[in-house]
């Protein structure tokens, strides 16, 4: 993959957005080089074409023909009819089959696509649309180090990537792909307490975004762990000391952990669902 890679994107959702924008801005804001299909939403391609010159595809056959990579930038229970129109357009020796669906296995989706299809299973975070996601790659059987090393070019231009072996993407879902969340949920509990003490909803706001991107730099610029950190805030009597007693006689952090292994749980669970499905193998 020396020359401009060539890419099509299958679905035009926010992800598929955020993958764009951040080629995009590698590329003088605009992606001519890159195909978008959207079967239901001819408005939503013609809006892509418009922010990032993208080819917005009128057809499978268009979009992926000739094209170096497929993103399948879709819903899970979208993902095996999709597949199955694309079987008899892949060209498994030259081109790479990126998946973003959460949950299903590189197994599940090679059992999908045509024999020895290259493939690579990627889980993004909802921080692409800051370029700011923590991804986290898994390359399938047939895919090579040099299509994995252009995945991780791929995601790299909207954040962070992490190479895993795929038994580990379960984990890394419910940590990354959900874990946004988490911080928004902690978020929102500031934002109440602090409404609650007498600042305004504008006041809170700009004290908790800057607290927790401050935090959240200092954590990225630290050697030490999260523990050390919190505990170095902490004064004898103080208000901080105060606080982490409360969530620790709550079980505060146990309760979160539980949360955690509930998604990691989820994810595998989806996963399952997939396999139990009628897999048809195509030769």
């Amino acid at each position: 993959m020396t020359h401009q890679t060539t890419v099509a994107i299958l679905g035009a959702g926010s992800m598929a957005e955020a993958l764009i924008g951040g080629i995009a801005k590698t590329n003088g804001g605009k992606a001519p080089h890159i195909t978008v299909l959207n079967a239901n939403n001819r408005k939503r391609l013609n809006q892509l074409h418009a922010a990032y010159g993208v080819h917005a595809a009128q057809s499978y056959e268009e979009a992926v023909k000739g094209k170096d990579v497929i993103v399948l930038a879709i819903k899970p229970h979208n993902v095996q009819e999709v597949a199955d129109s694309l079987v008899s357009l892949l060209n498994p020796q030259k081109q790479l089959v990126i998946s973003v669906a959460a949950g299903i296995k590189l197994e599940t989706l090679e059992s999908w696509l045509p024999a020895d299809t290259a493939v690579i299973r990627a889980m993004p975070n909802t921080s692409a649309h800051v370029l700011a996601s923590a991804t986290t790659l898994s390359i399938g059987t047939y895919a090579t180090e040099r299509q994995l090393a252009f995945a991780k070019t791929l995601f790299s231009s909207i954040g962070t990537v992490t190479v895993v072996d795929e038994q580990q993407m379960d984990a890394a879902t419910g940590i990354a792909g959900s874990g946004p969340a988490y911080i928004y949920y902690v978020a929102e509990a500031m934002l109440n307490a602090a409404i609650a003490e007498g600042l305004s909803p504008a006041e809170a706001r700009a004290l908790i975004n800057q607290t927790i991107g401050g935090a959240a730099k200092q954590l990225s610029n630290s050697s030490k762990s999260p523990k050390d950190l919190y505990k170095e805030i902490m004064s004898p009597n103080g208000t901080t000391e105060a606080a982490i007693a409360h969530l620790d006689h709550s079980s505060a952090q146990e309760l979160f952990q539980q949360a955690i292994h509930q998604a990691v749980k989820r994810s595998a669970a989806i996963g399952a669902s997939f396999e139990r499905d009628p897999i048809h193998k195509h030769q």
